[in-house]
């Protein structure tokens, strides 16, 4: 792995990196709106650096750096969360402060980031609480801890919109009411699903 900080090029393996390195410098000038995959994972590197005082190791998996492991997260995470830059950028920094802080060691990769609970989180906690309308997608998919609950009663649900469906239904089982009262202990708010367009 070769290291890199924002403005400061180091160990490019090719003219290709080189240049996808220098794109770096544009978040200080280009607006948010305007940024590209390569611009998040500069303002990612540059998290990095304030909060480590190191420089993010890069992988360079790819000769190519649009097919790089760390544009590929970028990639993943905006098919997760959105493709608004903005909205990756305030996600960016709100995982810097939530979870990186936190952490009780130094992350080593861009991938921390695209993790489903902290996507999850973000969504429920920040995202939808922005919103005027409030509302929840059918398709928002479930944390994993809602769903183990209830693969375990029988059940395969994935999204918050089978969730809904579910709990309207007025004559569920004792494995369903369970699951149900499970999921509340973890953590499940049932007004979510009243929300669910």
């Amino acid at each position: 792995m070769v290291e890199f900080t924002c403005g400061e090029l180091t160990d490019a393996p090719n003219k290709n990196y080189e240049k996808f390195f220098h794109k770096f410098t544009e978040i200080d000038t280009l607006s948010v709106e305007d940024w590209k995959p390569t611009h998040l994972i500069g303002y990612f590197v540059k998290k990095y650096y304030d909060e480590y005082g190191q420089k993010y190791k890069f992988k360079f998996n790819s000769t190519a750096p649009s097919k790089c492991f760390e544009v590929f997260q970028i990639k993943k995470l905006a098919q997760m969360l959105s493709a608004d830059p903005a909205i990756l950028k305030d996600y960016i920094d709100w995982v810097y402060e939530n979870r990186v802080k936190k952490a009780k060691r130094r992350l080593t990769s861009i991938s921390f980031m695209t993790v489903e609970n902290i996507v999850n989180e973000y969504k429920f906690k920040i995202l939808l609480n922005q919103r005027d309308d409030n509302k929840v997608e059918r398709t928002t998919p479930l944390p994993d801890k809602f769903k183990n609950v209830f693969i375990q009663s029988g059940l395969t649900v994935s999204t918050y919109g089978e969730l809904a469906f579910l709990a309207q239904i007025s004559n569920m089982s004792k494995d369903m009411e369970r699951a149900f009262e499970m999921a509340k202990l973890l953590g499940l708010d049932m007004s979510v699903l009243e929300r669910v367009v």
